[in-house]
């Protein structure tokens, strides 16, 4: 099976995920795995595409950019027809949630490299909070723990650097 990673980006209309969708069916493809999401108007895209020929992944690598600006896409072709595994280790859903203040992804990510964590999904949103009217910020992530990281000395580094930019976090196993 050979395989390909598209992102698209443009300002979202109704019709953009069918049409765009409707082109890679077309040309022999099935989504594998996928991320779309409506930003404040802009509509982004991250798309993985399986088909059983390298000819029809070279079809569509050679054709989406056209495909995309026909619907109001901006179209990237990442990568070749190898996708590496992910890696092996423990998975794990960390949440994060405070007021808003910069920096909090940065610092957050940053340690989880320190300890050789792989991000396997990561989302935030900001809201207004219920009572104050201030702007709360979530971050929730899919990682995965290597073996030879003990999860009590990760809990324990995000809980004292959450502590130190007043952030409250949560550190459970990941379920199906």
């Amino acid at each position: 099976m050979s395989q390909l990673v598209i992102t698209a980006v443009g300002s979202d209309r109704p019709g953009l995920v069918d049409a765009f969708t409707g082109f890679l069916h077309d040309a022999g493809a099935n989504i594998a795995d996928s991320r779309m999401i409506n930003l404040r108007g802009q509509f982004a895209i991250l798309i993985l595409v399986e088909a059983d020929s390298d000819d029809v992944i070279r079809r569509i690598a050679n054709e989406a950019v056209d495909a995309g600006n026909e619907v109001g896409l901006e179209v990237r072709i990442a990568g070749d027809k190898s996708i590496e595994t992910r890696m092996q280790g423990q998975p794990y859903r960390v949440k994060v949630f405070a007021m808003d203040q910069p920096g909090i992804v940065h610092r957050v990510t940053h340690l989880l490299h320190q300890l050789k964590v792989n991000i396997e999904e990561l989302a935030t949103n900001l809201s207004a909070g219920s009572y104050s009217g201030t702007p709360l910020f979530t971050m929730n992530m899919l990682i995965t723990i290597p073996r030879d990281v003990p999860v009590k000395q990760l809990k324990l580094e995000l809980e004292t650097l959450c502590d130190e930019l007043n952030c409250d976090v949560d550190v459970d196993p990941a379920t199906a």
